[in-house]
């Protein structure tokens, strides 16, 4: 879990032709191939990934090329649940298609308190874009400081680590053989890192 800047800035011209879709056709229009729904889901992903490093914003586990994870543009409040902020960027952060998944966070109604306005929502989950995720989840250091074993530090954190699953031993085990993976590479001189990295790829 880690706490995010500022969402993705869009086109007003852009932004203006998704909202004029009516709420209830927006989650359709999502996977639609209109030039404003691509071009928002464009820019949606290559912020994301610039400013999560590459990395899960739940599991914190790397996406695209390099962790060899589908990258997912993760709907914070479900499109199906809350059309209305289909396109709504702050409503918006790149996961891993674990996390993304129907078997974890899926269709999960992850707003306690609706509003009008969804800055005003309450959610269960530890909002990326609004809370300070270290006040909620922390995750236990070691020898090497590494992100690997998660705990959580209030009821929101705990339900987020909950319905994610983010403390399961297979995610924990999966983290831990990233921060090894990561720490390894880094020893390395740029020619074997390449070597490595294409030998992980081929496997």
């Amino acid at each position: 879990m880690i706490t995010l800047p500022q969402s993705a800035t869009i086109d007003p011209v852009i932004q203006k032709k998704l909202d004029a879709y009516p709420v209830d056709i927006r989650p359709k229009r999502w996977n639609g191939k209109a030039k404003s729904v691509t071009h928002f889901k464009l820019e949606v992903l290559k912020h994301g990934l610039t400013i999560q490093s590459g990395k899960c914003a739940w599991c914190q586990l790397a996406v695209g090329e390099e962790g060899r994870r589908t990258p997912h543009r993760d709907h914070i409040a479900p499109k199906a649940k809350h059309a209305k902020w289909t396109f709504l960027p702050q409503n918006i952060v790149i996961s891993c298609e674990y996390c993304n998944g129907f078997a974890i966070k899926g269709e999960i109604d992850t707003i306690s308190v609706l509003a009008d306005d969804y800055e005003r929502c309450t959610f269960h989950v530890v909002h990326p874009y609004i809370d300070d995720a270290t006040i909620h989840v922390r995750f236990v250091p070691d020898a090497t400081n590494a992100p690997i074993i998660i705990q959580s530090l209030s009821d929101k954190g705990a339900w987020t680590i909950q319905k994610l699953k983010l403390d399961t031993p297979s995610m924990t085990l999966e983290r831990a053989k990233s921060h090894l993976y990561e720490r390894y590479a880094a020893q390395l001189n740029p020619a074997d890192r390449a070597l490595f990295t294409e030998a992980i790829a081929l496997s």
